[in-house]
């Protein structure tokens, strides 16, 4: 059981690398993190633009019934 890296205290660092920091600030440097902040942003851009992706015109409004004949 030698060379175990895991420190279950807490306490020190390993001499073999540095801290890669939280995972939050790490994430902001994946590519795949923007391609999805890229697509979101677009989804909803599409969305608000098109009135809630209504893309089909709405249909002709009806016309009200002609009075009866008197």
């Amino acid at each position: 059981m030698t060379g175990n890296k895991h420190n279950l205290a807490g306490m020190g660092r390993d001499s073999d690398g540095h801290d890669p920091g939280p995972y939050w600030r790490r994430m902001h440097r994946d590519w795949r993190f923007w391609v999805g902040a890229f697509l979101m942003a677009a989804a909803i851009a599409i969305y608000v633009s098109s009135g809630d992706l209504a893309f089909v015109p709405r249909s002709q409004p009806r016309q009200a019934p002609p009075a009866a004949a008197q």
